[in-house]
């Protein structure tokens, strides 16, 4: 009886982590996708500055949230998005905002996929 019980309570725990690892991924990609969104609309209204802000503040989030992400997530899917964004406010800076604008897209899209990886879907699973 007694390995049941901790048998359930592990079964308990680690659908716990999962719940709470999906949220959690939801919410920081999310913020991070509003962001970049951000960003990208400000690039194509030709907003330099308000760009490059913008990177800088989708950089600084992603720093904070990457030690959580961590956690729930593989380190190679975390590291593209890494790449992306430290591109970012050196290309707010250039001639080409239509170049940082896809970069930005690029980046939503990662940010979208790290969301879909958490689901419990039968691509994920298998």
């Amino acid at each position: 009886m007694k390995r049941m019980t901790a048998a359930f309570v592990l079964l308990a725990a680690s659908i716990a982590l999962c719940i709470s690892g999906s949220c959690v991924t939801e919410n920081l990609t999310n913020h991070l996708a509003s962001t970049l969104g951000a960003a990208k609309n400000a690039a194509q209204k030709n907003d330099r500055a308000a760009a490059y802000q913008l990177s800088v503040q989708a950089g600084q989030d992603w720093e904070n949230a990457h030690q959580v992400l961590c956690t729930f997530q593989p380190h190679s899917r975390l590291e593209t998005v890494d790449q992306t964004l430290a591109i970012l406010p050196d290309l707010a800076k250039c001639e080409s905002l239509e170049q940082f604008a896809g970069e930005c897209a690029r980046g939503q899209m990662l940010a979208q996929n790290l969301q879909e990886g958490e689901l419990p879907l039968i691509q994920n699973i298998l």
